[in-house]
């Protein structure tokens, strides 16, 4: 029998300063590795994704390869984007095993493939069978080959989407996808947490929903709000919430009520 899964999105500023690139938030993420240790033991399998943060968006940016092969120095960069990636996925990785968790990555780039930047194909067999192993998939942001412009970039929140529908589809029960940043969940004007974004409120916090600091290339907030929405809507709702504020985490997984905002159809 299929275990019921969740899935958590740890954003890339959270983990690393988007400010400088390269550069990682070691305390930040140690506590975060803690918290999904303690989340293993709530009963539910997880899923990881992580945001690609100072490490994938600097050449991102440069080489501007998530519209595709667009200019002669693209292949270059969409080697360099997926190596960016990797390096910061194998930190987390570190940190995650370190802690106790059995973490395994898998790579987008290496699961799934895009046609005029949207899904064309994806194998989620992998993650299966890790899940079925009693084991935990790691994914990212990541460089994607696409069949009609060469290459996109997906964002972690993007991976995760497709992810979450294709398994889904297969019958495994998925309670939610909880996005930690560095917020108690998303800001109203007057900086206090909006407990409930569903279908008819988003567009009354449209104006709120401001892009990420930093170099991002995926979109911010309003791109994980949007995504969040789209999958609550299918029926997998999300929350955000602060991701080192201690034991918020593992308390969102078991269920128990923390500070944040809910993502509803």
């Amino acid at each position: 029998m299929k275990k019921s899964l969740t899935f958590i999105k740890l954003g890339g500023s959270l983990i690393t300063d988007k400010t400088k690139p390269f550069t990682v938030k070691e305390v930040a993420l140690r506590t975060i590795a803690a918290e999904v240790k303690k989340a293993t033991q709530s009963g539910t399998q997880l899923i990881i994704g992580h945001g690609a943060g100072s490490f994938g968006h600097v050449p991102a940016k440069k080489y501007q390869t998530h519209k595709g092969l667009v200019h002669p120095e693209a292949r270059q960069g969409f080697v360099e984007v997926a190596n960016a990636a990797r390096q910061l996925n194998d930190i987390v990785l570190q940190e995650l095993i370190a802690a106790g968790v059995l973490a395994v990555s898998v790579s987008p780039l290496s699961m799934m493939t895009a046609k005029n930047f949207v899904l064309n194909k994806i194998f989620t067999e992998s993650i299966e069978q890790l899940l079925s192993l009693g084991l935990l998939p790691v994914v990212y942001g990541d460089q994607i080959l696409d069949e009609e412009k060469g290459c996109t970039i997906f964002s972690t929140e993007t991976v995760l989407t497709y992810i979450a529908v294709a398994l889904k589809q297969k019958k495994y029960q998925i309670k939610r996808v909880i996005h930690c940043g560095q917020t108690n969940g998303v800001y109203d004007e007057n900086g206090e947490t909006i407990p409930l974004i569903n279908s008819n409120n988003v567009a009354t916090y449209a104006k709120v929903l401001q892009g990420s600091g930093g170099i991002d290339v995926t979109g911010g907030m309003l791109h994980k709000v949007r995504e969040t929405l789209g999958l609550a809507q299918r029926g997998i709702p999300g929350l955000i919430i602060d991701g080192i504020e201690h034991g918020s985490l593992s308390k969102a997984v078991a269920g128990k009520a923390v500070l944040g905002t809910r993502i509803e159809a």
